[in-house]
């Protein structure tokens, strides 16, 4: 039978968009472009004025599998428009649509983060939790948590005050740290607000570490829980990230310690998450994979620690060798226009409009691979911190080098202006030598990088 004759079928029935939901969701590993037609055919049959609610579900069906194909802008595109759909009838208290609206939000913010474009996450964050504001305390403690790590990831934002306010909302949901477990729809609201936690710098770091073990428990039930507004599927998926964010967080409390074989065997555990999640050869898995060959490379276990900053690079199929070109023609095509500017302010603004050009082509080669491109950045520089103190490994060294210079120069966001050295350390970094840096926290669910305080 064709698609659009499956289609219209299901709309002569009550529950169409579950019919089209279940079809659709159960085709989303095996056949993802069947999936989406079918999707896409049950919103060109929908009506968003009669059934708001239901063109909101569909929309946020394709986000999530757009998301596992990496078509970032997709996923915005849809994924705002199932928040927007949805947020009126939250404002009315209609059933799950503050739940619907924030799971919506939440893909959306993502999306726009891992291509940086941070001012279009802010804004969507900004308007989810002003349309959330009257809704019931967890979805408004969530929203509260998107717009925070947007603002904090921009740089637009006082940690500080985004934390009271964030736990205040918690608070006000009777889903405080110790009872987040009896509120397993608060798990993501409280794994952000242990990572604006760790940002905060030593100060935050003993709260940060309860209010991660609580959340990590919390999306654990919550994977097993009830089906989700879009399947059970999705819902355990999203459950599963959010339990791997916070494992993986609370590892990077034990990093901040040198704690090392307590991070790795948080690391371990996040792994499991995240590959419940999306399976073993995703992108999502690389920043993991990147803390973990930190991990080792610090516990002098180089060998294992190349590995896995290899196999993470696999994953992302990062060439080294094909972003150092990138890199070198981007300075060939930067000291061309400024020759042709002339002197003075002309050369000044074509090497000014060469930097952006730069910073906008290495954002968007990482977001094609999976990642923003901080992540990107921080698994080049940490594999070249590892290459420099081996024997006979400049060369490869040197080449990873580029690569981090060129992602760093696209990653925008709070870590603008600054250097990769001044941050992660510099080349003797493993040996102890130079600065250690400020240091970066990676966000496996965001699949993005955040500075410390």
């Amino acid at each position: 039978m064709p698609r659009s004759s499956l289609v219209s079928r299901w709309f002569a029935s009550a529950s169409a968009v579950d019919q089209m939901l279940e079809y659709a969701m159960g085709q989303r590993k095996s056949n993802p472009d069947m999936a989406v037609d079918v999707l896409l055919s049950g919103l060109s049959y929908s009506s968003p004025e009669a059934d708001p609610l239901g063109a909101a579900r569909l929309h946020l069906a394709v986000a999530s599998v757009e998301a596992e194909r990496l078509g970032w802008a997709k996923v915005q595109s849809h994924a705002g428009n199932g928040m927007r759909l949805a947020l009126p009838a939250a404002a009315k208290g209609a059933g799950d649509a503050a739940g619907l609206a924030v799971a919506a939000g939440g893909l959306a913010v993502r999306a726009a983060l891992v291509q940086g474009a941070d001012s279009e996450a802010v804004s969507a964050a900004t308007e989810l939790s002003k349309g959330l504001a009257a809704a019931p305390g967890p979805a408004q403690a969530r929203a509260l948590g998107l717009a925070a790590i947007a603002s904090a990831a921009s740089g637009a934002a006082s940690t500080s005050a985004s934390v009271g306010e964030l736990a205040a909302a918690l608070a006000a949901a009777d889903a405080p740290a110790g009872l987040l477990t009896a509120a397993p729809e608060a798990a993501d609201s409280g794994a952000a607000l242990g990572l604006l936690r760790l940002a905060e710098g030593p100060g935050g770091r003993q709260a940060a570490g309860a209010v991660l073990a609580a959340a990590a428990a919390a999306a654990k039930a919550a994977a097993a829980a009830a089906p989700g507004l879009v399947g059970k599927e999705a819902w355990a998926q999203h459950s599963n990230e959010v339990e791997a964010e916070c494992l993986a967080l609370r590892a990077q409390l034990h990093m901040a310690a040198r704690e090392w074989s307590e991070a790795e065997e948080l690391l371990g555990q996040a792994l499991k998450a995240a590959e419940a999640a999306h399976g073993e050869r995703s992108p999502a898995l690389a920043p993991l994979l990147t803390l973990l060959g930190y991990t080792y490379s610090r516990s002098a276990r180089v060998t294992f620690g190349e590995g896995l900053y290899r196999e993470a690079a696999k994953l992302l199929r990062l060439d080294p060798a094909r972003i150092a070109l990138q890199a070198a023609q981007h300075a060939q095509q930067a000291q061309h226009d400024a020759e042709q500017g002339g002197g003075g302010g002309g050369a000044a603004v074509a090497a000014e409009g060469e930097q952006r050009r730069l910073a906008l082509d290495a954002s968007a080669a990482a977001a094609a691979l999976g990642v923003h491109a901080s992540v990107a950045a921080v698994l080049s520089w940490r594999h070249a911190q590892l290459l420099w103190v081996l024997p006979n490994r400049g060369g490869e060294a040197e080449r990873w080098e580029k690569a981090a210079r060129y992602f760093w120069a696209g990653s925008g966001g709070a870590v603008a202006g600054s250097d990769p050295a001044a941050v992660l350390g510099g080349q003797g970094h493993l040996k102890g030598e130079g600065p250690e840096g400020q240091g970066l926290l990676l966000s496996s669910r965001f699949r993005r990088a955040l500075p410390c305080a």
